[in-house]
C-alpha cells in the first residue's frame, strides 16, 4: 500500500497499524493527536515511513514491537505525550535522519529484546534522556545528535551495556 500526504488523526486506536508482514510507504503524511501510537508496527509488519510529521500521540509517536522492522527515514517525531520511538519485544527497524523532539519521555527507548540501528538523527529536547535502554534492550547508535535533552544524551541499564554499539554521536 501507499499512503501519501493524508491527514490521520484522532483515532480512537492507533493511526496507522502495519502488521502480519505488510510492508506499506507513507510518506509526507500527518499522524497525529490519536489515543494510543500515531503508528503502530508489528508482528513482523515492516514499511518505509518518509517525511512524514507525527506528533502529539497519546502514547509513542512510532512504536514497533514482535518482529517489526521499519525503514523510518526524514521524520518529524514530536510532542507525543510517552517516548517519540518506542522499539520493544523483539522489535528492530532502520532509523535514519529523522528529527524527534520535544516528547514527554525520552525521545528513543528500547526495552524487552529491541534492536534498532540509529543513524543519523536529531534527538533532542525530550523531557527524559535522548536514548532510554533497559530490560535486555540493545541497538547500534551511529553519528546521531543527541544534545539538549532534560536528562542527558543516555540512560543505559547496566547490563545492556555489552550488547549496545554506539559510535560518532554527539552529546
Amino acid at each position: 500500500g501507499l499512503l501519501e500526504d493524508n491527514d490521520i488523526f484522532a483515532n480512537a486506536n492507533n493511526g496507522v497499524a502495519i502488521k502480519t508482514g505488510s510492508n506499506p510507504t507513507l510518506r509526507r503524511n500527518r499522524i497525529h493527536d490519536g489515543k494510543q501510537s500515531g503508528v503502530f508496527v508489528y508482528e513482523s509488519g515492516q514499511g518505509l515511513l518518509e517525511n512524514n510529521d507525527i506528533f502529539a500521540n497519546a502514547y509513542a509517536g512510532v512504536s514497533i514491537m514482535t518482529g517489526g522492522s521499519p525503514t523510518l527515514r526524514g521524520n518529524r517525531i514530536y510532542d507525543g505525550k510517552a517516548s517519540g520511538v518506542a522499539v520493544y519485544e523483539n522489535g528492530q527497524g532502520l532509523l535514519e535522519d529523522n528529527d524527534i523532539f520535544a516528547n514527554a519521555y525520552s525521545g528513543v527507548e528500547i526495552r524487552s529484546g529491541g534492536n534498532p540501528t540509529l543513524r543519523g538523527n536529531r534527538i533532542h529536547k525530550n523531557m527524559g534522556t535522548a536514548i532510554y535502554i533497559h530490560d535486555d534492550g540493545t541497538g547500534t547508535i551511529e553519528n546521531n545528535n543527541l544534545r539538549d535533552n532534560a536528562r542527558g544524551a543516555w540512560d543505559i541499564a547496566r547490563e545492556c551495556l555489552p550488547n549496545v554499539k554506539r559510535s560518532g554521536n554527539t552529546e
